[in-house]
């Protein structure tokens, strides 16, 4: 390899979310961000910029806008218009953008969970009604209910928040099972927002597909993504929408200004890491896909003789494990994960309620983010089986 993914990066100097106030001892395997040290080529960009000192009002070139749309090109074989493309200050702010414009206060709004909590708590933080097209779990794997999805159309909801590679199941959907459930938005005149953004992070033969390239429900569907997980650049705060319907995107681009920003104009340093990390990245996301996927080889088979159970996702650097056999509360999993294990997974409950702060009931699953350095995760994996020896 030409890069060194074994190498660990001390994130409590810079501040990390993820480390701030984590008590000494403790490894951290939660928040969905890498714990390697962001790619040289990038670096060596953001040390040109600042040499060169202009720091004034820039806007996207054509140069920034082709650099999208040949990596979507490159890596998921797609061809998507250059006019359908906006530059956005990140994921969550567009998806957020995005509701506003397609539904108004007091509107239903479907989230399928197990779900990133942001987009669980998104409907509610804007007055919206959230209502649940919960996943099916079978043979180990999740599916969509469809026939609950079109309950939930039939009964009013206007829009459907989904996410795809599915955070944190690990589920990359198919072109089938994306062209039924726009089948059924159609049918009703619905909307799809989807959160792409382990859309780069898939593995095996799955391919990663857009609601935004199935003809049933193109111009329904508004899909977003950036930098943040294939490049481990969260920080930058800068992403891309894809709005094939051209209203949707002037309403999108107008509801950005209303806020204050210009979507043509992120910040110089997230802007030029962005077409950096596109142009030049490509080795760097290779190497750490072929590190991670062993990352996953060994931690299942660490888990392989414990009670708690996992299979290798689909797509996301994330491993959602089963631990109904242990039937532990919430309070019980915290005090284990903290006094025995010295490592701090996601629990579940956090992907099924916006209040999983305050959550006391059962907890079925923990979520392990496995895109850190070997030795750290082998630590990790000691500590875990020990407990359980």
């Amino acid at each position: 390899m030409i890069y060194n993914f074994d190498k660990p990066i001390d994130r409590r100097i810079s501040g990390a979310v993820k480390w701030v106030d984590l008590p000494e001892g403790i490894i951290p395997m939660n928040i969905a961000d890498m714990e390697f040290r962001l790619m040289p080529e990038v670096i060596e960009e953001m040390k040109a910029v600042a040499e060169y000192g202009d720091f004034g009002y820039i806007g996207m070139t054509e140069t920034d806008y082709q650099a999208v749309l040949n990596w979507i090109e490159k890596r998921r074989k797609v061809k998507v218009l250059r006019e359908h493309i906006i530059a956005t200050p990140g994921v969550l702010y567009a998806a957020r953008i995005a509701l506003s414009i397609l539904t108004k206060p007091g509107d239903k709004v479907i989230v399928q969970t197990p779900l990133h909590t942001p987009s669980i708590a998104t409907p509610c933080i804007m007055d919206r009604i959230k209502v649940e097209n919960r996943l099916i779990y079978k043979d180990g794997n999740y599916y969509i209910d469809y026939d609950n999805l079109e309950d939930l159309f039939k009964n009013g909801a206007k829009v459907l928040m989904m996410c795809a590679p599915q955070n944190p199941t690990g589920r990359v959907w198919t072109y089938d099972e994306l062209s039924k459930v726009g089948e059924i938005v159609n049918k009703y005149n619905g909307y799809i927002i989807c959160d792409e953004i382990h859309s780069d992070i898939v593995w095996g033969d799955n391919v990663h597909v857009s609601p935004t390239q199935i003809p049933v429900i193109a111009d329904r569907s508004i899909a977003v993504f950036s930098t943040s997980k294939t490049f481990n650049m969260g920080g930058f705060h800068v992403g891309t929408a894809i709005v094939p319907n051209a209203d949707l995107r002037k309403k999108m681009v107008d509801a950005f200004y209303s806020i204050g920003h210009v979507c043509d104009r992120p910040a110089v340093m997230c802007l030029r890491a962005q077409t950096a990390a596109y142009t030049k990245g490509e080795k760097w996301l290779e190497e750490m896909l072929a590190y991670v996927d062993n990352n996953f080889d060994y931690t299942l088979k660490a888990l392989a003789n414990t009670p708690i159970k996992a299979t290798h996702p689909e797509g996301t650097f994330l491993l959602w494990c089963d631990i109904n056999e242990l039937k532990w509360d919430a309070e019980k999993l915290r005090q284990v994960m903290f006094n025995d294990w010295k490592v701090l997974p996601d629990p579940g409950s956090y992907y099924d309620t916006k209040d999983w702060a305050v959550y006391e009931g059962p907890e079925h699953h923990i979520r392990l983010n496995l895109a850190l350095p070997r030795p750290t995760l082998i630590e990790a994996m000691d500590r875990i089986t020990k407990y359980f020896k």
